[in-house]
Order: structure tokens, then C-alpha cells, then sequence
């Protein structure tokens, strides 16, 4: 997926007051969550009214002005990322120290420039980064003059000035106004190209009639579908845009032979399915509104697409299966405006967490696991989302989940965390230890009532063959096994023995290089991740780095022919397609 727009920086506009926010780094798809009124919108209508073709618009109406106890004009800056201004200098400095005709070896003078202009920008991308006041054929860099003055002491005064001469500037005799010059040289022809940016808003409906398509509201989408399913002689590559769309359609409805249609009134959408022909409301809301930002999505490629709360109406699984085809089968930037916490998992995606203190709008990125935490906390994102999943997996902790995420796709590479099923934790160091009767065993076992499609799997801790199960694990093995219900209690002692403990010890020998000596036990009811300390022989290291391991293990090809493991896997696969409504 292309990134056409890389970082923007907002200051005195609507919701955003004196404090500049800097937003970035972009990449494809890119989430602003946030609370009711916290000023998501306001970052789409930057992106949709401020920017031009190649350049920020400098007329500003006074909706756009920030009402405050400071004021102050709109200002936009557009930001870059360090490798591609890299790439831009390097592409100056080829033009300037090697003119046609010259000898392919590098001089002196030529290498040490090169090093030294390099070294001038990836000090600038330490001190304030790459920001941009772009007008009509102009891009300015903005610095302040504390950032200025930081950037003239990265080089000593005559290495300014011998670098201010091999770019072609010998009028400057001061060393004081050679980092100005040189920067003026090395980033003045930078330059911003965008493609059409366009809006879907919160509000849409599929509308009848002969309106023209010209916005994203709903409005003309029935008519253009029409052209794009019968297309002329000269134009049948719009076909493909219809089947397109057809394909997503079967994704959501799991149906493998939906199929659109316009009828000759155009009044509505037509679906067939499993024999019936239909109208695409009787599907229900979710599968219509979902349908609707598709096709907008599909129908208009290599844009900038802003979309409002596309979440309304849809289930979870229906926004991450949105969101999985926009990032599979599009070729658009996404800049999304939602309430949902469902998106802030998305593989590859910025996530950027919208609040507004009373005062002004402020924009964090969202970077580490506490910041996405405290995003779900705002908008109440709790239990109900167990009762939202398709098929829940409870297991121990983060070692278990990418075990058993990478052994499901080995034996079914179409099931998808976050999208067929979801995996929770539930802390089986403190489940196993709590007696029968314990309140909290009453809860978690109550867990299952929210979703009746559920799975536990936990460690057996066996460390002989008829060893008893703890009375708190043999207590769930009885009452969440009722009514069909599945508990995966581990053949070996823990799931590590599911592993080739030859495999699972070359992972914590490559993790643990300075301790690691030999190898423990690895039989059915031993340890598995135990080993030997390299110091002292007699010394087991037991504290091994179990979810370090489980990277490194399934990031090869896995054996699933170890104790039950390929049976017990086969039962999961075959529980999540059938929750998922997807054939066996």
C-alpha cells in the first residue's frame, strides 16, 4: 500500500490551540481514536481541506480558526521521514559533485562532502526532524532559532565552510551563515505531490435514483455500480472493479457464491445467496454499511481516503475483515476516524489516540502496549468483547498464544486471530492454585456463559504419568467440558513439551548465550525449558525466556506430531470454523 502523506504538524486550528501537534510518523493505514468531541474529525479535515495537489492552501475560513484564550492564524506544516530525505540528498549531492562526463571513482573532496552533508541531516533528524512549510512550488524548513543554533555546533567551523564550498557556494564567507546555505542547497528543491483526497462520511446511505457520483455519501453509488457491472466493449477492465467488490461481499457473508446485482430500476442492490435473491437490507445494517465503504474504497485507487467512524453498525469481526481487505486488495492511504477499539490491533498500522482537555485537542501516537491499554480504558472497551468474538481461546499467558496461533494456521491458514477467533489470558499460575471452591474459580468458570464458543487450555503440571490434576484444573475440566464446551489439558507437563526438545534448547541457547551449558531433561512430565548454567553444571536455570523461545520456535516449520498436538489442534480448527459458520 502506498504512503503519500508522511507526517503533518497542526497548530491554531479548530480544536488545536497554541501547542503545535506534531502527528506522525504515517504509514498506510492510519487510526484516530478517541472519545465523543475529542477532535478526531478536525485531523480529517486538515488532510481533506488544507492540502493541495502539491502544496498546504493558505486561505483559511473562519470556521477553521481555533477559538481560544490564544489565537492565532491556522498554521499546517507537512513532515518527512528521515530515509526519504536521505534518499533526496544523496540524489542533490550526485547531481552536484558528479557532472556528465566525469570518472566514475570517487575524489577526496567528494567522499569527505558526501560524509559530512549526511552527517549535517541525520543530526537534523535527531534535533527537530524534517518539518515543512509548503506553498506553491516552496518548501521551507522550519526550524526554531534554539534548533539552529544546535545544528551550527554539530560541525566545527571550517568543516562548515569547506562543505558550504564543495556545494558550489563561495560567496559566504562567515562560517555562521553556512548551515543556512547549506541546507538551502541540500533540502531547498524538496518538493510534496498529492494524489485526490477524498472523505467517506460518518453519515451514508445507499441511495436510489440518478444522482450524480460525486461524493462518498451513498448517493450515485447504485448508478456507477450499474456501469461498472455492465460495461461497454471498450471498457470491460470496470468489470474487474465489480468482481472485486463481489469477492468481498463472500468474505463477510461466508457465503461462496454471493453475488451483487443492480436491476434494470436501480432502486436497490440486489444479493443472491444460497439460492434466493434478496435485497442487500435484508442482510441487515452491518453487511450493508460495510458493503458501502468497500465499494467507495474499491471503485477509487492511489487516493488519500479519509474515513469517518466506519465502525457504525459493524460487529468487530466485520470491521477487521473491512480493514484486512483495504489493506489486501486496495491501493489507497487511510486516514480513519473511530470510536472503536477493535481497530488499535491492526498489523502495520499507526494508531494515534485523539484527547481534549476543555482546552485544546492533543495527539499522542500510540506506540507501546500501556498506551493502547489506556485507549480502551477511555472508550470502555471491557468485557463485552468476549462476548463479541466469534471463538475464544483462554490460555495461560503470551508464550501459549503464539504456540497456538502459529499450530492453527499450520493446520488452517485461513483462520485468523483478531478476525475467526480471539485469545485471552487468563493467568494459569493463579488459576491452578486456587481451591475448589474459591470464588474467583466461580467467575472464571462463569466466563464461559458470555461465550458459549470458548476453549481453556491449560498445563496438566503432571510430572509422572498418574499423577491427579490440582482440584482447581479438574474442576474446570468437569464444568466447562458440558454442553460441548472444549478443555485442552497439555499430555505432556506443560505446552513447551509439545515442542522437539531439541528445538525448544537451541532457542534458549541462541536467547540465553551467556548462561546456557547444557540441555535438562525433556521427557513427557520433565521441564522442558530447563537447562543447565554454563558456569556451574549443577546449577538448573529455570527462569529461560519462555515467550523469546516460542518466537524463535515458530518462526520455523513446526512439528505437530508430538504427543497429541495434531489431534488437539484439529479439534480447535474445527470449533472456530464451525463458530464461524464456515464449512468443517
Amino acid at each position: 500500500m502506498p504512503i503519500y502523506l508522511e507526517g503533518i504538524a497542526v497548530q491554531f486550528y479548530r480544536g488545536i490551540g497554541p501547542e503545535t501537534q506534531y502527528i506522525a510518523p504515517f504509514t498506510a493505514m492510519n487510526f484516530f481514536v478517541g472519545a465523543n468531541n475529542a477532535g478526531k474529525s478536525v485531523i480529517l479535515n486538515v488532510i481533506k481541506e488544507r492540502l493541495g495537489a502539491d502544496q498546504v492552501r493558505a486561505d483559511t475560513l473562519a470556521l477553521d480558526s481555533h477559538r481560544g484564550l490564544e489565537a492565532g492564524s491556522p498554521r499546517v506544516l507537512l513532515g518527512l521521514q528521515y530515509p526519504n530525505v536521505k534518499s533526496h540528498v544523496e540524489t542533490v549531492l550526485t547531481d552536484l559533485l558528479r557532472p556528465r562526463g566525469e570518472p566514475s571513482m570517487p575524489s577526496f573532496d567528494e567522499e569527505k562532502t558526501r560524509h559530512l552533508a549526511h552527517g549535517v541531516v541525520q543530526e537534523l533528524a535527531d534535533i527537530a526532524g524534517f518539518w515543512f512549510q509548503v506553498g506553491q512550488k516552496s518548501a521551507t524548513l522550519q526550524l526554531d532559532d534554539q534548533q539552529r543554533k544546535t545544528l551550527s555546533g554539530c560541525l566545527e567551523p571550517r568543516s562548515w565552510q569547506y562543505l558550504t564550498n564543495n556545494l558550489g557556494m563561495l560567496q559566504y564567507h562567515h562560517w555562521q551563515e553556512c548551515p543556512s546555505a547549506c541546507l538551502s542547497i541540500l533540502l531547498g528543491k524538496i518538493w510534496f505531490k498529492f494524489p485526490e483526497r477524498l472523505i467517506i462520511p460518518a453519515k451514508r446511505q445507499l441511495a436510489a435514483g440518478d444522482d450524480a457520483f460525486d461524493d462518498l455519501s451513498g448517493k450515485g453509488l447504485i448508478r456507477h455500480l450499474a456501469e461498472l457491472q455492465n460495461p461497454d466493449h471498450h471498457e470491460r477492465e470496470k468489470k474487474q472493479v465489480f468482481d472485486q467488490i463481489n469477492i468481498f461481499l463472500r468474505e463477510v457473508t461466508g457465503k461462496p457464491d454471493a453475488q451483487l446485482e443492480v436491476p434494470n430500476h436501480r432502486d436497490h442492490l440486489l444479493v443472491h445467496m444460497d439460492n434466493k435473491v434478496l435485497p442487500l437490507s435484508s442482510l441487515g445494517t452491518g453487511i450493508h454499511e460495510v458493503i458501502l465503504i468497500a465499494a467507495f474504497c474499491t471503485i477509487h485507487q492511489h487516493r488519500i481516503m479519509c474515513i469517518e467512524e466506519p465502525e457504525i453498525h459493524l460487529h468487530p469481526l466485520l470491521q477487521r475483515k473491512l480493514i484486512r481487505y483495504l489493506q489486501d486488495k486496495t491501493k489507497n492511504q487511510y486516514f480513519i476516524a473511530t470510536h472503536s477499539a477493535a481497530f488499535i490491533d491492526t498489523p502495520g498500522a499507526s494508531v494515534f489516540h485523539i484527547r481534549n482537555d476543555g482546552v485544546q485537542t492533543s495527539v499522542t501516537p500510540a506506540i507501546i502496549k500501556d498506551d493502547r491499554r489506556a485507549i480502551c480504558d477511555e472508550l470502555g472497551y471491557r468485557a463485552s468483547d468476549i462476548l463479541q468474538a466469534n471463538a475464544v481461546i483462554w490460555v495461560e499467558g503470551p508464550s501459549d498464544r503464539i504456540y497456538i496461533r502459529r499450530w492453527v494456521q499450520e493446520i488452517d491458514a485461513s483462520l485468523q486471530e483478531g478476525v475467526h477467533y480471539t485469545i485471552m489470558f487468563y493467568g494459569g499460575g493463579l488459576i491452578k492454585h486456587l481451591s475448589v471452591d474459591d470464588d474467583a474459580l466461580e467467575d472464571f468458570i462463569k466466563l464461559r456463559d458470555l461465550n458459549r464458543n470458548s476453549v481453556v487450555v491449560i498445563d496438566s503440571d503432571k510430572d509422572k504419568p498418574r499423577a491427579k490434576l490440582k482440584p482447581a484444573v479438574a474442576r474446570i475440566k468437569a464444568e466447562m467440558s458440558q454442553d460441548g464446551g472444549l478443555v485442552w489439558i497439555t499430555q505432556g507437563r506443560e505446552i513447551e513439551n509439545y515442542v522437539p526438545h531439541d528445538q525448544l534448547q537451541a532457542a534458549l541457547k541462541q536467547i540465553h548465550t551467556k548462561v546456557y551449558g547444557e540441555a535438562e531433561a525433556g521427557g513427557q512430565f520433565d521441564h522442558a525449558f530447563y537447562f543447565r548454567r554454563k558456569a556451574s553444571k549443577d546449577a538448573v536455570y529455570k527462569e529461560g525466556d519462555k515467550v523469546g523461545a516460542a518466537k524463535i520456535v515458530c518462526a520455523a516449520q513446526v512439528d505437530l506430531d508430538v504427543l497429541d498436538l495434531r489431534q488437539r489442534v484439529k479439534e480447535l480448527a474445527k470449533m472456530i470454523r464451525r463458530a464461524n459458520g464456515l464449512s468443517a
